[in-house]
């Protein structure tokens, strides 16, 4: 059975602070790294805890920005701008966190295995 390992994290200026449990650990996930147009510009490296794993930061402390299908907000540090994490409304993803990897302090980000996804060719319809 796969370790899990604890973590915790934050946005730069530490007002967003979260905690989750991850297994397999980071250092040994795929992290994905996605070509869609807000991961491109953000710089996400995500890693994909469960849900019921994740300690949520207060609600006051993060913003949310929707857009196109508005099915995956992206949350952002509300005074320091860093983006940390999304949360799908989509069912088959909804027990999922995408966790910025660069918000988890300690992590060597040039030794991460790095998975490439075309998230640029995917099409999400708007929901009524």
């Amino acid at each position: 059975m796969a370790e899990t390992k604890s973590y915790a994290g934050s946005c730069h200026c530490g007002q967003v602070k979260y905690s989750f449990s991850l297994s397999p650990p980071i250092e040994e996930q795929e992290v994905v790294q996605c070509n869609c147009s807000i991961c491109h510009i953000n710089g996400y490296l995500l890693v994909y805890p469960k849900i019921d794993d994740f300690e949520f930061p207060r609600e006051d402390t993060v913003k949310a920005y929707r857009f196109a299908s508005e099915q995956v907000p992206h949350y952002f540090c509300g005074n320091c701008g860093t983006s940390v994490y999304a949360r799908s409304t989509i069912p088959r993803f909804s027990h999922l966190i995408a966790l910025n990897v660069r918000t988890v302090p300690g992590v060597n980000i040039e030794s991460l295995k790095i998975k490439k996804m075309d998230g640029k060719s995917v099409k999400f319809e708007k929901q009524s």
